[in-house]
Order: C-alpha cells, then sequence, then structure tokens
C-alpha cells in the first residue's frame, strides 16, 4: 500500500511538473514571438522616421524597442543570476504575459546547465547586441536631428546599417526560433517516456496488490484456479506491454480498466475503502489517458491521413447534433437553431467532428442560463462562412489565439473536464478544408466562433 501511493504520489508530480515544463517552453516560445515583432517594428519605424522626419514614428521606435530590450534585461540577469525581481520586471517589458514570467524564471534556473538550454542561451546573447545597436541608432538619430546634422546621406547610411541589423537579427531569432521548437519535443518525449514508465510502475504494482488480496481471501480451488489463470493472462500482457506501448498505448489502458472493475465488482465485499480508492484512482488514470490518447489519435489523424470530400447536407449533420445534445437540449429555454443550411463540398465525419466540438464547448461553457446555441452560414466569392454563437460565459480577448493551440483550455472559475484538443481539432480540420477558424467574444456575453470552408475542394 505504501509502494502504491508514492507511486501516485510520483504520478501527480509528473503531471504537475509536465504541465509546468510545457507552459515554461510555451511562454519563452511566445515570448520570442514579442521578441522578434518588437525588433521589427522597432526596425520600421525607425526608418519610416528617416524617411519623412514625422515624429510619430520615433514614439512607436520607442514602444517597440521597449519590448526586445526588456527581453535583454532578463536574460543579462538571469545569466548572473541577479535578482528575481529585476527579472521579472524585464520579462513584463519584453511583453511577456504576467502569468508566465514565474515559470519563465524557474525554467531557465532548473535547466540552464542542459544542453539545449546552453544553446538557446548563447544565441539570446549573440541577438542582444544587434538590439542594442538599434536602440543606440535610435537616440543617434534623434540627437543627429537636434543638431540639424541629419542629411540625406547621413540617413541612407543608418538606413542601410538599421536593414543589415535586422537581417542579422532575423538569423539569430530564426535560430533561436529553432531551438525552443526542438526543445519542445524533446521534452514531449521525455515526458511520454516518463509516462509510460510511471503506467508500468503502477500497473505492476496493482497486479502485485490484486495478488495479495486474492490469497488472503482463500477462496476454493475451483474460484482461485480461475483467477490464476486471469493474473497470468494479465501477467503476460504485462511482460508484453514495453514493446506494444511504444506503439499502441490504448490496448494495455483498456485492459487496466476491464480487470480492475472486475476486480472491484467480484470483491467489493472484500475491499477496504483504501484499496477501493486506489482502485478508483487507477481506472480514473486510465479513463483519462485513454480519452488524451484517444483525442491525440483524433488530432494526428486529421493532419495526416488522407481525407474524401463528398456533397455534405449539413442539414443532416445539425439534425445529427440534435440528436447528440438531446438531453441538454431539453431544459426549459435551451436549444439549437439553425437556418436552412447550404450543402457543400467536404469531409462529412470531419465537419460533424468540427460543430459537434463546437456545440459541446458552447454547452461546457455555459453560463447559468439554458443553453442556446445559433448556427448560420454564408457566403463570400471563394468560401463558405459558418458562425456557431452561444449565450455562455464568454472569452477575454487575450485568449483568442491561445484556445486553438493543443493542450490550451479556457481557464474559468469552473472545473470542466478536457483534454485541450477540442478547438486544435476544430482548427486543423478548418484548415484541411481550405479554410480558417477564429472567434469573437467578451466575458459574460457569450461567444461566436467562425470557421470557412474552401468552395475549391
Amino acid at each position: 500500500m505504501f509502494i502504491i501511493s508514492v507511486a501516485s504520489a510520483l504520478l501527480i508530480v509528473k503531471d504537475f511538473y509536465s504541465i509546468k515544463i510545457q507552459s515554461s517552453v510555451r511562454s519563452y516560445i511566445n515570448g520570442q514571438a514579442e521578441y522578434s515583432k518588437g525588433r521589427n517594428d522597432a526596425a520600421v519605424n525607425l526608418i519610416n522616421y528617416l524617411q519623412t522626419e514625422n515624429l510619430v514614428y520615433i514614439a512607436e521606435f520607442k514602444k517597440a524597442i521597449a519590448i526586445p530590450l526588456g527581453d535583454n534585461i532578463a536574460g543579462n540577469n538571469l545569466l548572473v543570476n541577479g535578482d528575481d525581481s529585476k527579472t521579472k520586471a524585464g520579462f513584463l517589458a519584453g511583453n511577456n504575459h504576467p502569468a508566465d514570467v514565474s515559470d519563465m524564471i524557474w525554467f531557465y534556473k532548473t535547466f540552464s546547465s542542459f544542453a539545449f538550454a546552453q544553446k538557446a542561451i548563447k544565441l539570446w546573447g549573440a541577438a542582444a547586441p544587434h538590439v542594442n545597436r538599434l536602440s543606440t541608432i535610435g537616440e543617434m538619430v534623434q540627437q543627429l536631428q537636434q543638431q540639424g546634422k541629419l542629411t540625406p546621406i547621413a540617413k541612407e547610411q543608418l538606413i542601410e546599417e538599421i536593414d543589415g541589423i535586422s537581417v542579422l537579427s532575423s538569423e539569430w531569432e530564426s535560430a533561436f526560433s529553432r531551438v525552443l521548437d526542438d526543445t519542445a519535443s524533446d521534452i514531449k518525449i521525455v515526458l511520454q517516456t516518463v509516462n509510460i514508465f510511471l503506467i508500468l510502475l503502477i500497473m505492476s504494482i496493482s497486479f502485485l496488490f490484486v495478488m495479495k488480496i486474492i490469497n488472503s481471501l482463500n477462496k476454493s480451488e475451483s474460484e482461485l484456479k480461475a483467477t490464476v489463470i486471469m493474473l497470468n493472462d494479465t501477467n503476460r500482457e504485462l511482460e508484453n506491454f514495453s514493446y506494444v506501448a511504444s506503439h499502441d498505448l490504448k490496448e494495455p489502458l483498456r485492459m487496466v480498466t476491464n480487470f480492475l472493475g472486475l476486480i472491484e465488482k467480484k470483491y467489493n465485499n472484500q475491499l477496504d475503502e483504501t484499496g477501493k480508492t486506489y482502485i478508483h484512482f487507477a481506472v480514473d488514470g486510465a479513463s483519462r489517458m485513454k480519452k488524451l490518447i484517444d483525442d491525440l489519435l483524433e488530432y494526428s489523424r486529421t493532419s495526416i491521413n488522407k481525407i474524401t470530400y463528398e456533397t455534405v447536407d449539413l442539414n443532416e449533420v445539425i439534425d445529427r447534433l440534435r440528436t447528440d445534445f438531446q438531453d441538454v437540449l431539453a431544459e426549459p429555454g435551451a436549444g439549437l437553431f439553425a437556418e436552412a443550411m447550404p450543402q457543400i463540398v467536404a469531409n462529412k465525419l470531419q465537419m460533424q467532428q468540427l460543430l459537434q466540438n463546437l456545440v459541446a464547448n458552447a454547452i461546457k461553457y455555459r453560463s447559468e442560463a439554458a443553453p442556446q446555441i445559433y448556427i448560420t452560414a454564408s457566403a463570400t466569392a471563394d468560401h463558405w462562412v459558418f458562425a456557431v454563437r452561444d449565450n455562455g460565459l464568454g472569452i477575454e480577448a487575450e485568449y483568442f489565439k491561445t484556445i486553438f493551440v493543443i493542450f490550451q483550455r479556457l481557464k474559468t472559475n469552473k472545473i470542466q473536464a478536457g483534454t485541450g484538443i477540442g478547438l486544435a481539432l476544430c482548427k486543423k480540420i478548418a484548415e484541411r478544408h481550405g479554410g480558417e477558424i477564429w472567434v469573437e467574444s467578451e466575458p459574460g456575453k457569450g461567444s461566436t466562433f467562425f470557421f470557412t470552408v474552401s468552395k475549391q475542394l
């Protein structure tokens, strides 16, 4: 029992740090994008000022250059293990989200000695002088203007230098982005390996625990023989699991769930509350992982498999949705409303998945009022445009893009089940149909998800 508790604790700790590490890497990726944008905007505005001498561009230059300069301050302070408050101030000036800053500092301090981090740190440091030089040029331009020395020749030379800085900075930033992408992939592989190891550990411990319980029950010879046969079958599966897991995690997860369910049902009267709790935790964990694997496989299939297109009557798809969600739609005041839908060329299954995910989200993130969902369609020259509007909680503007990223879930004051893959799947389906997806929303006023489907499929 002690070992099971330790294994369960390890699984919880692993999940916590998996989320923390993935969030940290995502924060650095987002921060690098802000860094590149700030540096590029600063260069563009400075060139515009040199060409027009419009002071508006100087103001925009100062605003833009502050972003990469802030990140440079944070990087330099981390490098010398300086005061965290100064590092935080630098990251915030770099337009990083306040909620991400602490994780970014933790990630640097934890992994800075690793090879991948050393490479990223080197690139980060190499890019800093270019940004600093760009800032210096900005100050120089203002001084020359005040002194009346900003001649056409000086302007031409400065623009040429700024263009050179932009080219070099772009190369460093691209290299830095590749390191971050490689880091994210490597970390994902490590976490998956740890996940498999912990599953094997918990399954093995569960098996030993069940053996101990069965031996203590002193069943009849026939019952004991049947149980031993079942356990031997399970043991054979466990022996092959290391190989099978690398190709298909779903089968061992299904087996664990089924056998634990049989044990819980058959020996329910003999198990104490602790044993029942452990079985419940194991079943619940396996079910959640199976859901995650199913969603990941579905996302992968959507990305890789070749799809066929046919004429799809979306009225039939919406009728199917009304059947699927009939329990919720039966509530007083609830409803799924749709105008006459067109027939389009698409993959019917994927259209069903896309609309089902959007309707499911509208129900999941509902307000206190009964859910009311409206689906409309319009057309442009090249695309069909669909809108799914609800009266739910709404979404803050800062999350409009991140909710379509895999594993990113909307944070509310309610606990919501899910894997954070649904909207990423919707985005992938829209893209595979030559379209895109986006959201318009205000907190407390519901959300409208738009997606398009090309007419040229």
